[in-house]
């Protein structure tokens, strides 16, 4: 009896010991996650900024840390701290850009380059990028490519959207004549001849490299090295655009534009081309034309530019102002939507389609909801001057 006992308290032992070490085995798991979360909010709280993909999970006594970031430092934040806490700990986190990637860059070789957000074709449309824009490259999945574009929004885009450029030759594409495309559409012929095959489309704010100027076609290359012409009417060369957009801006050009190209373009969420435009990519497109590289989504934009204080009357607004909307929960504001303000108590904005529509009440146009909704007004020209042209050019 007592050796039956003695084994009882053994067994009781035992198993205390084992709920004490799974006990501590979940605190550290719960321990680690929070960490791993922690950093992800002090240095990637936003997706479409940095990356910040780590995993883990528990081996033995030990735990394996996995995944990728392109920050260097929140890694090593990740790693300072489990240290300091005494966490075990294996680690397989890669830096982006990988090794391979560094010295090469991507450059835009379709008219219109679809962006996703997962490495896959059925992925949401995050979205597009013109022909000719360079890109980094952060890593490749399958056929896909994680890129950077040059306002800093990641995504994915499929191997067929991109040409690579080692250094040597980026710079010398950097280095050639270009034309950029102003026309809603162009076709890029074999021949001079209209009815000639179609090498590609283009749509406006396209860029190629120009290898001669005529009266009526202009001969030129694309950034895969097919060779094209285009119509004299649809483009100008890139020095020109820049010349006209630094030297000669009148907003009422924005508007004018607004109204003849954009209008009754349908809404495609994630499009940012003429082809298809959600409301920000509306917003990006138009101030694109004007040599403006606005952030990608109504919410980014509203970070950036000079705030402009709203009344009934709207009357502190200037036309080429952005108008944003959404909700509010205390001071908390949630941005789903900007428009463009053309003066007047009106705005052009994608929904549904690229429209005009009225704030004030008076107005035929009047349209409640968004003026209900409306949030804040931010003044982009003169207070946010990220240019596109040096991104075509040799730094």
């Amino acid at each position: 009896m007592k050796k039956i006992y003695l084994f009882l308290l053994l067994l009781i032992g035992l198993s205390s010991c084992d709920f004490r070490s799974s006990e501590q085995a979940k605190s550290n798991e719960e321990e680690l996650l929070s960490i791993i979360d922690s950093i992800k909010r002090r240095y990637a709280p936003d997706p479409r900024d940095h990356v910040w993909e780590i995993s883990m999970e528990s081996h033995q006594k030990t735990y394996r840390i996995s995944g990728v970031t392109d920050l260097p430092e929140a890694k090593d934040a990740l790693l300072e701290t489990l240290k300091r806490k005494n966490i075990p700990y294996h680690e397989n986190i890669r830096i982006l850009p990988a090794e391979k990637w560094k010295n090469l860059t991507g450059v835009i070789r379709l008219s219109v380059a679809n962006v996703r957000s997962q490495p896959r074709h059925s992925a949401e449309l995050s979205t597009q990028l013109f022909m000719g824009m360079p890109v980094q490259i952060l890593e490749q999945k399958d056929d896909f490519y994680r890129i950077r574009t040059p306002s800093g929004y990641l995504g994915w885009t499929d191997l067929a959207a991109l040409v690579l450029m080692d250094r040597q030759d980026f710079n010398q594409w950097l280095r050639q004549p270009k034309i950029i495309v102003q026309a809603p559409y162009a076709r890029l012929t074999e021949k001079t001849d209209p009815a000639s095959g179609q090498v590609s489309d283009a749509v406006q704010n396209d860029v190629a490299v120009l290898l001669s100027q005529g009266d009526y076609f202009h001969h030129i290359m694309l950034p895969d090295g097919r060779k094209a012409y285009i119509g004299a009417d649809k483009a100008v060369t890139l020095e020109e655009w820049h010349f006209i957009n630094s030297k000669l801006f009148d907003v009422k050009d924005m508007i004018q534009l607004a109204k003849t190209d954009y209008m009754g373009i349908p809404y495609l969420w994630g499009g940012t081309s003429i082809k298809g435009l959600d409301c920000s990519g509306f917003t990006k497109s138009l101030f694109h034309n004007f040599g403006i590289l606005l952030p990608r989504d109504a919410s980014q934009q509203f970070k950036i530019g000079k705030d402009i204080p709203l009344d009934d009357n709207l009357k502190e607004l200037q036309p080429g102002d952005l108008l944003f909307f959404g909700s509010k929960n205390g001071d908390k504001v949630r941005i789903t939507h900007v428009a463009f303000y053309t003066g007047n108590g009106r705005i052009i904005h994608a929904t549904g389609e690229v429209k005009e529509e009225s704030l004030w009440s008076e107005d035929s146009l009047y349209n409640p909801k968004r003026r209900k909704s409306l949030q804040g007004a931010k003044r982009i020209l003169g207070y946010y001057n990220k240019e596109i042209y040096p991104y075509y050019k040799q730094k």
